[in-house]
């Protein structure tokens, strides 16, 4: 049994539905369980493991690596290509840490890039929202960001193949596309698809990331944090990419058949 925390997330949630449709027996982890999936178990990080949370459940995610481990159970983390030795970030350093937690209890870790899919949520999810109706844009630099893509339907049978021993592991898995692109290509992409060409008014990066700082310590919710900022400006090193290891799943380049719904 395989348990998911996340699962009402754009990645978790494929993820869950994709090991379902597979015949694996999957229970999402979330914070309020839905009266609709009888399967579902309540769980919030932070708060003690009840004992019966982790009954049966022989994978899952790092929120519960502690008690699968004193369980004899393993853990699945699906971290972020933001994760590498030398980032800038916050949130790389804390995926870090937990793959190294992970992996010293004999776990498994994926690094996924920009997850695209129809319907998709996260960055790219936005990005489409944003940019289907409308050509003129800003972006951070002009939109040269370096980025690698990961289909999430390939991204969730990775996962599939993991814990069903279909694929090994040493170390931190590359799950996304071999060559990358850039945020700007995406979002043309997702602009001729809307049927207009995409006009980008460059926003310098030291100024952007000064007004991000300006309204956290002002206090001022924001959908984009300079720590993400950090993340985009400052992509993990190509030499980087080319050591970690692969599985035989091929990720496919961001094409419209795709993600169009």
């Amino acid at each position: 049994m395989i348990g998911v925390t996340g699962a009402n997330g754009y990645v978790g949630g494929r993820i869950i539905a994709h090991l379902r449709a597979r015949g694996i027996d999957a229970i999402a982890l979330v914070r309020r369980p839905p009266p609709s999936d009888a399967l579902a178990r309540r769980y919030e990080l932070g708060e003690p493991l009840e004992d019966s949370l982790l009954d049966g459940i022989e994978t899952g995610s790092m929120a519960l690596l502690e008690g699968l481990h004193a369980r004899g159970g393993q853990t699945l983390l699906v971290s972020s290509l933001s994760a590498f030795e030398g980032t800038r970030s916050q949130y790389g350093r804390a995926k870090l840490e937990l793959e190294r937690a992970v992996l010293e209890r004999d776990g498994m870790v994926v690094r996924p890039g920009l997850v695209f899919g129809a319907g998709a949520g996260g960055l790219f999810g936005a990005m489409v929202r944003a940019l289907s109706t409308r050509a003129l844009t800003p972006m951070i630099g002009g939109g040269s960001q370096r980025l690698f893509v990961a289909h999430d339907e390939h991204l969730s049978e990775l996962v599939a193949a993991l814990i069903s021993g279909r694929a090994e592991t040493a170390g931190p898995i590359f799950a996304a596309h071999e060559v990358p692109t850039t945020l700007r290509a995406i979002a043309e992409q997702i602009a001729r698809s809307g049927g207009h060409r995409l006009v980008v008014i460059p926003l310098p990066p030291a100024l952007v990331a000064l007004g991000l700082r300006s309204a956290e310590i002002a206090g001022i919710p924001l959908p984009f944090r300079s720590d993400s900022l950090r993340s985009l400006s400052h992509p993990i090193g190509l030499d980087q990419v080319s050591s970690l290891a692969r599985s035989q799943i091929a990720f496919p380049a961001l094409e419209p058949e795709l993600w169009l719904s």
